[in-house]
């Protein structure tokens, strides 16, 4: 069955980019290009080119064995039309450009990108000019909630000839409310990093079924609550060519929503990031 994966692009370096990801990533895929006109002038830039003319360019980009990508052009709010036009044509995966850190007040991944990868039904990769590609190193980084199994599984299923590493980062002050005061003893860690071992032992378990050998890995986070920061410290350290992570970790006290862990690692990763719901 073929893959059918949108690129939304626009007149920058970071669209660029993703298009000439998706288009080394799916060889074989039904690769499809999208450009959306904002009528407010608060859209993509096209970088003084004609929409028709843009996407023409970056067609040429993604050519795959004289094979180009399909093109559209739709009108107003940016991501609202990516999604639609998304459900409206049953893709698998969206890649959507992002400056990142660029400018250093810049929140988040920018409107367009942070609200496609908060409310797409489908896997979304972040990605950046600049950054390494490839498919050889894969980390996945779990928590054990549902949506780390959902990044386990497109991994698994997308990139089974992939190295892949299993990662679970662990926060050696985590702690429990009781009485009023946290408590945190050497039991305790020991029940986290006991935790930790069953989680990677289960994600083995599920690439064994499916014929994949995994590495896992548990990175100790650097200082309280920062999982994002421990994942980005082993791909740094292992040169990681792709990261993929669950769309939302854990709630309450000690892990919040995308904001915090995933969005920090797209923002921050120097590979491309996918996010999984």
């Amino acid at each position: 069955m073929t893959r059918t994966v949108l690129v939304a692009v626009d007149g920058t370096s970071p669209s660029e980019a993703a298009v000439e990801y998706g288009a080394e990533t799916f060889p074989d895929s039904d690769l499809r290009l999208l450009h959306v006109v904002d009528p407010y002038g608060v859209g993509y830039d096209t970088d003084g080119r004609d929409p028709e003319r843009l996407l023409a360019d970056l067609a040429a980009v993604g050519e795959v064995d004289g094979k180009r990508p399909t093109t559209a052009i739709r009108v107003g709010r940016p991501a609202r039309e990516i999604l639609a036009y998304a459900a409206e044509t049953d893709v698998d995966e969206i890649v959507v450009g992002s400056h990142g850190r660029e400018w250093g007040a810049r929140v988040l991944l920018g409107s367009v990108a942070e609200r496609v990868t908060r409310r797409a039904p489908v896997p979304v990769t972040i990605v950046r000019a600049g950054q390494r590609t490839g498919t050889r190193r894969l980390l996945v980084a779990i928590d054990g909630s549902p949506q780390s199994d959902a990044a386990l599984s497109y991994a698994l299923s997308t990139f089974p000839d992939a190295e892949i590493t299993v990662l679970h980062a662990i926060d050696p002050m985590e702690t429990h409310f009781g009485e009023g005061q946290l408590a945190h003893t050497e039991d305790e860690y020991e029940r986290i990093r006991a935790d930790a071992e069953r989680l990677l032992a289960e994600a083995r378990e599920t690439a064994a079924e499916r014929g994949v050998d995994v590495e896992t890995v548990t990175a100790i986070e650097g200082r309280p609550n920062s999982p994002a920061d421990a994942v980005l410290g082993y791909v740094d350290e292992a040169d990681v060519d792709h990261v993929v992570v669950g769309s939302h970790g854990r709630s309450g006290a000690t892990r919040v929503l995308l904001g915090s862990v995933a969005e920090t690692i797209a923002r921050r990763s120097p590979s491309p990031v996918t996010v999984v719901r």
